[in-house]
């Protein structure tokens, strides 16, 4: 099997965050499940979710490290959080019970007191957050939770009349300690629950996990009379509806991570053509998908009369300009220093007759590597439910390939306004399951093969010694078995993204303590991504060895490695203290000059700039050369120093661009001229005395001098000119001075 296209695949790697499979909601490890299990279209469902929350005397009672309220609050905070970063869009209200006051459509004398509709349905914001933050506060009366609960359904199935909701849901926090036993029935509740498919779920104090999937109340001894029967009313109810508890701990432990809501996969279903005859349907799935958890940004002016408006100026050569004929603009792309025009009329216009995976042939597996596969994310391939011969067709297609080691290369369009990708589907059994995973492959034209010089050669060999020493530091690094039960650290599915984690809290803490300063990156997302103490301790050992086996010995500064220190530093702050020596010479650190060419009066210093700006180095190269030749034959008096400085310049600069062989084409010339002029004292004091000749390979790897060469370059025999050559070049040196 064999398969052409191959040759041109380009290297690159899949950003692989585990996403997409069947839908639950974000829920507690524990047992709460703060969102219905049923099955919803991506992006196309509202969610209402009712939080009661108590705000009674009795939530002042100690319960761990504060006080029931505040770690109430601080749940129903990150829940409004959640809500804004994941679900902008879904309808929450808030219902407060033990207030003093009493505001709800069913109350009457005697009857759901101290119950207040604090916040219609509606999409939340940071306002509401931060009036939760600054203006909920411990009240001095109780009330009834089931009250409440009524008060909620009511509230509930009212508000979210002529809005298109389909998920309900009702949270409850409360440590359920009133004085008085629930007045409403347990099993009216339940069934007017069920009826309204609400789901239910509760939040309190008093919870104790009995199972990795359960939890129960706590059977402790200084429990009120009252507060027993709310409990075994609650539990009643919970299990009558099939609704959830949660321990605080469990609720904070998982409100802290903000994770993107999860949808069902959705199946691309499509007939996958081999031949002008074979065609198994089939259906495919999002597997790893590119996380992306922040939305564009959006400008908004909140204190202007005048809506804020879009400008845009043309700058050149970093000054504002106009064109004389703007039609004669073009789109364009920065390549570096390079510009690369771009015009979207010479896009190819694809024309497709629809969605297809059409295969075009296999290839061994060998030659599919991981480098090769590009796109945003990967797919399962599956034969389609319920096509009968089709799923025979698609497991025969699996098994040949795997009995093969071959892969498939296809073709496939999305639909008819997609254009077509290369895609390499890999025969994969999970599970005694059957199915292709597929992943895209690149077209020949975003191919960049990259050649490097090996860094192996007869001085830098390891020694077997070596080889193992840095073999057992990869199998003490090992992390497949690095946690502390056994498994693998840092699982793709089990490890979040902590640069989101960090966004997320740091947006909120703009948006409520708009004055203060910005947070760090807490202890426990650093946490996520620290070293393993068995990666740690197993290491350490293993990274002593290779210390001992691989020994550095200083070298010692020479008076060019200052030079070069002072060359090729970045440019530094100007107030910072800088090192003094006399033997180096100074390099002007330009901040505020606007360098644009390479000129006489301070050669090196320009050169260097406009290197670390980024210019193209064959056009700065070519200056200095011209600036070098000028200081050198044209100069009535030989600037020594400054010559000195712009060849040592250029020839750090050709090894520091991987461009060894443009100075040593230059520097050839340069001594042929240089013996045509009869200039053999300049090439001895400074050439040969500076050690400025030719790079050999023992300086950088990309020049082809040996050391040999480079040593007899630096010899010259003045007497092989010609008298013909000499009269030459009088006469070129009368035209220069004739030009000056």
């Amino acid at each position: 099997f064999f398969f052409f296209f191959f040759f041109f695949l380009f290297p690159a790697c899949i950003s692989q965050q585990k996403e997409i499979h069947p839908a639950f909601s974000w829920s507690f490890r524990k047992g709460i499940q703060l969102r219905s299990c049923r099955t919803i279209m991506a992006g196309s469902a509202k969610e209402a979710t009712v939080i009661i929350f108590d705000c009674g005397a009795s939530t002042r009672m100690q319960c761990g490290d504060g006080t029931f309220f505040s770690i109430a609050k601080s749940c129903l905070s990150k829940i409004i959080q959640r809500k804004i970063f994941t679900c902008p869009a879904d309808h929450v209200g808030i219902i407060l019970m033990g207030t003093d006051a009493t505001k709800n459509d069913l109350a009457t004398q005697g009857e759901y007191e101290n119950i207040t509709k604090a916040m219609n349905l509606m999409p939340t914001t940071w306002e509401v957050l931060e009036l939760i933050e600054k203006h909920l506060k411990i009240e001095n009366v109780d009330a009834d939770w089931s009250e409440a609960l009524e008060v909620a359904l009511d509230f509930l199935e009212k508000q979210s009349e002529g809005k298109k909701l389909r998920d309900y849901q009702i949270i409850l926090i409360s440590p359920l300690s009133a004085e008085h036993e629930p007045k409403r029935d347990v099993e009216e509740l339940a069934e007017k629950l069920r009826c309204s498919d609400i789901n239910l779920s509760v939040i309190s104090h008093n919870l104790v996990s009995i199972s990795e999937d359960s939890v129960a109340f706590s059977q402790t001894v200084d429990k009120t009379a009252a507060q027993k029967v709310h409990e075994e009313a609650i539990e009643k109810l919970i299990n009558a509806v099939e609704g959830c508890f949660c321990t605080f701990n469990n609720a904070l432990a998982q409100l802290n991570y903000i994770t993107q809501k999860k949808t069902r996969a959705m199946p691309w279903n499509c007939d996958l053509t081999i031949g002008t005859k074979v065609k198994i349907p089939i259906s495919a799935y999002v597997y790893t998908k590119q996380q992306t958890y922040l939305k564009a940004w959006k400008t908004v002016a909140e204190y202007t009369e005048e809506p804020a408006r879009t400008t845009y100026k043309l700058f050149k050569g970093g000054e504002e300009f106009t064109p004389d004929d703007p039609s004669e603009l073009i789109n364009a792309y920065m390549y570096g220093s390079t510009v690369v025009p771009y015009d979207k009329e010479l896009d190819v216009d694809f024309k497709t007759d629809g969605k297809c995976l059409k295969c075009w042939g296999f290839t061994l597996n060998k030659y599919v590597r991981e480098k090769y596969f590009t796109g945003t994310g990967s797919y399962v391939v599956l034969p389609q439910r319920g096509s009968g011969v089709g799923e025979k067709m698609f497991t025969a297609l699996v098994i040949a390939m795997r009995n093969q080691g071959v892969t498939m290369i296809a073709r496939r369009v999305y639909n008819v306004l997609s254009r077509p990708k290369i895609m390499a589907l890999v025969p994969t059994e999970k599970d005694n399951v059957n199915f292709l995973a597929m992943v895209e492959l690149p077209f020949g034209d975003g191919i960049v093969d990259f050649h490097f010089d090996s860094f192996t050669d007869k001085k830098t060999e390891p020694s077997a010694e070596q080889y193992e020493a840095v073999d057992k530091l990869i199998d003490a690094m090992d992390l497949m078995t690095a946690s502390d039960d056994g498994m693998e650290a840092f699982a793709t599915r089990n490890t979040l993204n902590i640069a989101a984690q960090h966004t997320y809290r740091t947006l909120a803490a703009r948006a409520l303590y708009p004055t203060q300063p910005l947070p760090t990156l807490s202890e426990d997302l650093k946490e996520q991504v620290s070293v393993p103490p068995k990666i740690r301790q197993q290491a350490a050992a293993a990274a002593e060895c290779v210390r001992n086996v691989f020994t550095l010995t200083p070298k010692p500064q020479t008076r060019k490695d200052k030079w070069i220190k002072k060359l090729f530093k970045p440019v530094a702050d100007p107030e910072a203290e800088d090192e003094a020596d006399d033997e180096v010479p100074s390099v002007l650190n330009v901040v505020d000059v606007d360098i644009v060419d390479v000129g006489t009066v301070t050669p090196a210093e320009d050169f260097v700039f406009l290197l670390h700006r980024g210019e193209k180095f064959s056009n700065i190269a070519t200056q200095i050369q011209n600036v070098i030749s000028s200081l050198v034959f044209n100069a009535t008096t030989l600037q020594r120093e400054k010559v000195i400085k712009g060849i040592f310049a250029f020839r750090q600069g050709a090894m520091h661009m991987d461009t060894a062989y443009s100075y040593n084409t230059w520097i050839t010339h340069f001594k042929e001229r240089l013996v045509e002029r009869k200039k053999g004292d300049f090439w001895d004091d400074v050439i040969v005395k500076e050690a400025l000749g030719l790079i050999s390979v023992t300086e950088h790897s990309g020049s082809a001098v040996t050391e040999e060469e480079a040593k007899e370059f630096y010899k010259i025999n003045l007497d092989a000119v010609t008298p013909m050559d000499v009269a030459s070049t009088s006469g070129n040196v009368d035209d220069l001075f004739d030009d000056m």
